[in-house]
């Protein structure tokens, strides 16, 4: 597939993701915007310019490792938030739905800000 059509099918997804999390919690009724703003606004102060550096300064083969690194810490933080959220009877999927909105755009303002404010040197490539 080609780098292009990847990054499409990616955004996509992701814009299917947001309807269905945005759908399912305006169907609860209550609409949890403090987590949605603050999800978003830590995705997009934290992973934006870490992201950006990383490629900067970083080789290939070493972003690499710590992407991996940072997906299996994020995998046991997940599986720790489910185990506790269980356990003390908070409603998962309201707040995961309401984090995953957040997140999603989050990352939406992270790429919009790298096409139009970031300079090119810290561009990732092949986008």
């Amino acid at each position: 597939m080609f780098p292009r059509r990847a990054t499409l099918l990616l955004y996509v997804s992701l814009g299917l993701f947001a309807a269905l999390a945005l759908a399912r919690v305006v169907e609860s009724g209550s609409v949890p915007w403090l987590l949605v703003a603050a999800s978003a606004l830590a995705v997009a102060v934290l992973a934006g310019p870490v992201a950006w550096i990383a490629r900067d300064r970083l080789p290939a083969a070493r972003r690499a490792v710590l992407f991996r690194i940072a997906f299996l810490g994020g995998t046991a933080l997940f599986t720790l938030y489910l185990g506790v959220s269980l356990a003390f009877g908070v409603p998962f999927l309201f707040v995961s739905d309401g984090v995953l909105l957040g997140v999603i755009c989050g990352t939406a303002v992270v790429l919009l800000a790298e096409r139009t404010v970031v300079p090119e040197r810290l561009r990732g490539s092949g986008i």
